[in-house]
């Protein structure tokens, strides 16, 4: 079976650049590739439109990881191309409150109920990556800015977690600031987070909340993010509702924010 859905009037744009079937999603060669494995690729895609240029990623997936089914039979049931389970998380995290990029299309190909290969096309996010947004501007603020910022962002966090879902890679490159800097005056509605197709939806377990956190405390690098803004961090999430004790919850983030230094090289912005 193959599939190809548009949110919205979508189809007409795609269409005047010759981007109608399944395979000419999968053959488009005319972006930037921005990130590759075996399993996926990204590429930056632009468009001529009747307003102007349209901005776009398209995440192309092969053959899914094993360990990934088990993600969309618990949130839905059944099995789901990643590209079909990352458009519906997509609708979740809008519903709830919880702003992510805009979903524009999404095509699978299905053979004997198992995903071959499937795509999803998302609108392009305003704004900086947290890691692109650290680099820049991090050492011009003042340390009142930054605790502002990183209690904002602990909120954010705070959300995701009060509407029981679960976010495995919730790494700082998947975060975006989409207000324009300086960080006076971010809020907590003023990030955004992507790469949605591991989430997990009615998830309250508290393991699986630390280990999100453990996730974004690896990815903030010890150039920028000291102790004292970390415990700031940490202080701010669990005012956001949660009733951990906190030396518990800061052990489980160190042991696994640990883990992960032990399997991947340290992330350097």
């Amino acid at each position: 079976m193959i599939k190809v859905e548009f949110a919205q009037d979508w189809a007409p744009i795609f269409a005047g650049a010759g981007l109608k079937s399944f395979e000419d999603f999968f053959a488009y060669a005319s972006g930037q590739v921005i990130g590759k494995n075996r399993k996926r690729e990204v590429i930056a895609m632009t468009l001529d439109s009747k307003g102007g240029k349209k901005e776009f990623f398209i995440k192309r997936f092969f053959r899914p990881h094993l360990k990934d089914m088990p993600f969309t039979i618990r949130n839905f049931g059944k099995l789901c191309s990643q590209a079909g389970c990352e458009w519906k998380n997509i609708d979740i995290l809008l519903r709830q409150g919880v702003a992510t990029y805009r979903p524009v299309c999404y095509g699978e190909q299905i053979h004997f109920g198992l995903e071959r290969k499937s795509f999803i096309i998302t609108e392009k996010i305003k704004g900086l990556a947290m890691t692109d947004f650290v680099a820049s501007y991090w050492p011009r603020l003042g340390y009142e800015q930054k605790e502002k910022l990183i209690i904002a962002l602990a909120k954010f966090v705070g959300r995701i977690h009060n509407a029981k879902i679960i976010l495995p890679d919730l790494y700082l490159w998947h975060i975006f600031i989409t207000k324009t800097p300086p960080a006076d005056d971010i809020t907590e509605d003023d990030f955004a987070v992507i790469d949605l197709h591991r989430m997990r939806i009615n998830a309250s377990d508290k393991k699986a909340r630390i280990k999100d956190l453990g996730a974004l405390d690896f990815s903030m690098s010890d150039k920028y993010f000291d102790e004292g803004i970390r415990e700031v961090f940490l202080d701010a999430y669990i005012n956001t509702g949660r009733r951990e004790q906190k030396n518990s919850v800061l052990r489980g983030i160190r042991n696994r924010s640990q883990k992960l230094s032990c399997r991947r090289r340290k992330p350097n912005y």
